[in-house]
């Protein structure tokens, strides 16, 4: 061979890979030649150009997109041995032409050329596009599962980038080629890496139930330790934990729950008997935590299916357990997260559950009276005389009943168990405790109070109603109406609907005192259960109305039976009363849809067309039926919306309508279109408020894309202040996402389209404190229109609870402002009133308490969102405002345990130590004080059933990377104004004072020196 001839080298193979192939790469100026190869006939230079190509795509790909014919015509020839790579061409060609869909067809068709471990941004590109595909063709295939089921189905499928007269062959073979390197993707992510979490995200997109079950029962998932990362206990509770707020469906997120069921049913016994070798590898201890852990996932499972019977079934068992406290002890647990969840209808069907069942009391027994033997100092009731010799009678006779009774020494120790079991499922423990939480931690500042009666001007009945409403909300919960008894001739200023208001205001501040609800309130209750006649009816319908805020989400049988013998006897003689029993009444029934009795009273008011009357029976309709999507009902109330010539009626029902639509999601969206697309403002307002329920929490696209469209297009200012405040609660769960959305809705031209959103913010954004929605809402604390200031307070008073100057700078000015705002007369009213509701709420529940959408776990609180609904309906009626107090969560972390030390036995001691205090007095010696109490007897609640439920001594948390003063309280007005009058204010001094001073201090030190200097020589 000569010496200038060349040497042919032999070509890389597809195996060799890109590397290869680039080792043999000249440097090239141009791909024309590379390109003209294509047309030779021999396959061989076919081959070889292919093969340089490669390596000249990234870089030539404009001048290779020419011969894109070319290239695809060689990957259509069967007979070509190199097509895979001509199509692996194609597909980097159109990537670079940024048609993915294209290059994910030639892509899946390159056989080994598309590797889905090289990590290129071509190849994530592809995988992401192929993960979009296998999205898209999971949820079209999971609309027909949703119709043969009978669901409504209104998901809007994008369609997908790729040629639509493909006949169906190879659509079907390119679909499979897509699952195929997804289900590569999700072994990657589940076998070799820490991505379970994500490939459960791609099921879950997907609709596809399979592959959550594949993934949870991967080899490694099932091999890790329970408390593991991925493994199967912790991915099982993944799902649970996000399966809200990750799957719009929910058709398949009902799927979800069943296979989680099934799963925590197959995992208990093995974890039960300690047979797996993960299990052995566990302490006793880990044991038992994920055991807890497994019954409280298999619980929340079972109370989303409504299963009462097998949750009681497994109380049943806990408590049966003879393994020491470990089953009474997460028994107990699962019972209050089955509280957190706020089902009343499901607490109730486990209480009325044979097994969990309370044995029947003898005739006598009064318990339940809805009065208690005693009651906290705190209330600042003050019995008379007579009254105190009635109160002595009937603890006697309450001790004498006892005694006939079953001692409690006596009872066998399940009956203790299963009643300290009914204790927590009633919700008494949480409540007791919680009180006693809000009583003994009270920081109301009455100066403050003081400081606004003084400010406003005595002629303004709604400053005067602001004043009041802002001390209801200041004592919420704390049982503290010290303020009010101090000024009785102030409040009885408060007439008609004012004093209805001011006497229900006493429903919030002592919420949750079901037992004592009808002595706290028995000034204000008609005097004869069986007249109609009343002196004051607004006084009477107002305390109604407190009785309900009282035992709000409680039942409470004997509540329930009063109001409802009094709506019958009020008739139509007297509307305050009428209102107050039918608001009551949905109140102490909320969610208990099965009490048809309380149903058809509040439907007689309704349809004898009194507009005052029938717009509570409404919302009382709303209350008792919430969630529960009655057709009926719904057909009902909108038939007689449409007949009766009543603005608020018309309202009401729209609002009751949405009450029963809550968390319906998609079962709701046939009405949200029939409401929408009315013609009357007041039924479209509405529908705001249904798409507002239906869709709480769950972020979904279809609702804020019509609540925007709404909220910029609506004729009725009334329409779109509704829709804007309706994207609060459907985004309550991503605050980032709406503050982005009301960033612009808050520059609106609209005034109630500003008004809207500072109100969606405190939905949403309640005492997080954050800065932007801060910055959003101080500007429209000084727009040109009253009520928009309005709106931005109550928002700041929201955002701002529980929120110190060291969490937020702007705390301080906010507070100051309002203080400012209130007490300048040349305010308008409707800012200074805005501004009232909003210092209540910032200090609410004596500073201890935050409205909150969720509860501690995470979960949608049914009780709060009906508490926003119905409060940011004050534009129409201020008394609505009370129902906020249904929102507020107390901040408080109270652990709690069970001990053998027996309650009962520490308050007798007690009572014979007051008997003691009390001979004392009598003989003039001052008592002394004892020291014996600890932290356990200071949140011990006293009541029956709860004899071994305490806090324990000297339990404490540790908050870490917490700021200094971050959980500190604002300073009351009394210690700022102690710590100004101690600074030091400068003085004038004299130049011969000064001079004279000097002379004096300088002989006085010359004296000092004087005996030294002697005793030195």
């Amino acid at each position: 061979m000569s010496a200038g001839a060349v040497t042919a080298q032999p070509l890389p193979s597809p195996k060799a890979g890109l590397g290869a192939a680039m080792a043999f790469a000249p440097p090239a100026s141009s791909a024309a030649g590379v390109l003209a190869l294509l047309h030779e006939r021999d396959s061989a230079l076919q081959a070889a150009s292919l093969h340089r190509l490669l390596q000249m795509i990234d870089v030539w790909w404009t001048e290779i997109a020419d011969y894109l014919a070319d290239i695809e015509a060689l990957y259509e020839d069967e007979s070509f041995a190199e097509r895979q790579l001509a199509g692996f061409i194609a597909s980097r060609v159109y990537f670079h032409l940024e048609e993915y869909g294209e290059a994910l067809k030639f892509a899946l068709g390159s056989g080994n050329w598309f590797d889905i471990n090289q990590k290129s941004l071509y190849v994530q590109r592809m995988l992401a596009e192929c993960v979009d595909t296998f999205i898209r063709n999971g949820q079209r295939a999971f609309v027909p599962q949703q119709l043969a089921a009978g669901r409504q189905v209104s998901v809007q499928l994008p369609e997908i980038d790729m040629e639509e007269d493909q006949d169906a062959a190879a659509s079907a073979a390119l679909n499979d080629a897509v699952e195929g390197v997804v289900r590569r993707l999700l072994e990657v992510c589940t076998e070799h890496g820490e991505g379970a979490s994500y490939a459960l995200g791609i099921a879950f997109d997907a609709r596809r139930l399979d592959l959550v079950e594949s993934i949870l029962n991967s080899p490694r998932a099932i091999a890790l330790p329970p408390t593991q990362p991925n493994s199967k206990c912790q991915l099982m509770l993944y799902c649970l934990d996000h399966v809200q707020t990750l799957i719009s469906s929910k058709y398949f997120r009902s799927q979800i729950i069943s296979l989680l069921t099934a799963e925590f049913e197959k995992c208990l016994p093995v974890y039960a008997s300690g047979d797996a070798e993960s299990t052995q590898k566990l302490s006793a201890e880990e044991q038992a935590e994920v055991r807890g852990l497994l019954f409280s996932g298999l619980c929340r499972c079972l109370v989303e299916q409504d299963a009462s019977g097998r949750v009681a079934e497994i109380l049943h068992q806990l408590l049966q357990e003879s393994s020491g406290a470990e089953g009474l002890l997460m028994a107990s647990q699962i019972a209050f997260d089955i509280l957190q969840m706020e089902n009343q209808s499901f607490q109730q069907a486990l209480l009325d559950h044979p097994l969990l069942r309370a044995p029947e009391a003898p005739a006598g027994d009064p318990e339940n009276s809805g009065e208690s033997g005693e009651r906290s100092t705190a209330n600042g009731d003050a019995p008379a005389p007579d009254a105190e010799k009635k109160e002595e009678n009937k603890e006697e006779k309450k001790e004498e009943t006892k005694a006939e009774k079953k001692d409690p020494e006596e009872e066998t120790e399940a009956e203790k168990k299963k009643k300290l079991l009914r204790s927590i499922l009633s919700g008494e423990a949480q409540t007791a405790f919680s009180n006693q939480f809000l009583q003994r931690e009270n920081h109301t500042d009455l100066m403050l109070l003081d400081l606004y009666k003084r400010s406003i001007d005595t002629r303004s009945s709604l400053l005067h109603h602001g004043v009041v409403l802002s001390h209801m909300l200041m004592q919420a919960g704390t049982s503290c109406d010290v303020f009010l008894r101090c000024n009785l001739d102030w409040m009885a200023r408060a007439n008609n609907w004012a004093r209805f208001s001011a006497t229900a205001s006493l429903g919030v501040i002592h919420k949750g005192h079901v037992r004592d609800s009808m002595k706290l309130l028995r000034t204000y209750l008609p005097a004869s259960a069986s007249s109609a006649a009343s002196s004051s009816p607004y006084s009477e319908g107002g305390a109604f109305y407190a009785l309900g805020l009282i035992s709000a989400n409680q039942p409470s049988t004997s509540v329930r039976d009063y109001l409802l013998e009094q709506l019958q006897v009020a008739g139509t003689a007297s509307e305050p009363k009428q209102q107050g029993c039918c608001l009551g009444l949905g109140l102490v029934c909320m969610g208990n849809a099965e009490d048809s009795e309380v149903y058809e009273a509040l439907k007689q008011v309704l349809f004898l067309d009194s507009a005052v009357a029938g717009e509570a029976a409404a919302l009382g309709v709303g209350l008792l039926l919430l969630g529960s999507s009655n057709a009926a009902a719904v057909d009902e109330l909108l038939a007689y919306a449409q007949d009766t010539q009543h603005e608020k009626i018309r309202r009401a029902c729209g609002i009751a309508v949405a009450l029963l639509m809550f968390k319906k999601e998609q079962e709701a969206d046939a009405l949200i279109d029939q409401l929408c697309k009315d013609s009357d403002a007041l039924i479209r307002y509405g529908g705001m408020f249904t798409i507002a329920m239906a869709y709480c929490a769950t972020a979904n696209s279809g609702a804020i894309r019509r609540l925007l469209h709404v909220s910029v297009s609506d004729v009725s200012d009334d329409v779109r202040r509704a829709a804007v405040i309706a994207l609060g609660f459907v985004l309550c769960g991503d605050r980032q996402q709406l503050a982005q959305i009301l960033k612009i809705l808050s520059g609106s031209f609209n005034p109630h389209v500003r008004y809207g959103a500072a109100l969606a913010l405190a939905v949403a954004c309640a005492g997080t404190g954050q800065k932007e929605v801060v910055d959003l809402l101080l500007p429209l604390s000084s727009d040109s229109t009253d009520f928009v200031r309005q709106g931005a307070f109550i928002g700041l008073g929201f955002v701002l609870q529980q929120v110190p100057d060291a969490a937020c700078s702007e705390a301080g000015a906010v507070r100051q402002q309002l203080q400012r705002v209130i007490a300048d007369k040349h305010e308008d009213v409707m800012a200074r009133f805005g501004a009232l509701l909003a210092s209540g709420l910032i200090d609410a529940g004596g500073r201890n308490v935050v409205a909150s959408m969720f509860s501690a776990s995470g979960v949608l609180r049914q009780e709060a969102a009906v508490g926003f609904c119905l409060a940011f309906q004050l534009w129409y009626w201020y008394p609505l405002i009370h129902m906020v107090a249904l929102s507020f969560s107390p901040s408080a972390l109270i652990g709690v345990t069970i001990s053998s030390a027996p309650a009962l036995k520490k308050k007798e001691e007690k009572a014979a130590e007051k008997k003691d205090e009390k001979a004392t007095d009598q003989k003039g010696e001052k008592p002394t004080e004892t020291s014996e109490s600890s932290e356990v007897e200071k949140y011990e609640p006293y009541l029956e059933g709860m004899s071994k439920l305490r806090v324990p001594a000297g339990w404490k948390v540790a908050c870490v990377g917490a700021k200094k003063g971050q959980f500190a309280y604002v300073p009351s007005l009394a210690s700022l104004e102690k710590k100004e009058g101690k600074k030091q204010t400068m003085k004038a001094v004299l130049s011969t004072t000064a001079k004279r001073n000097r002379q004096q201090k300088k002989k006085e030190n010359e004296k000092k020196d004087a005996p030294e200097t002697a005793k030195n020589e």
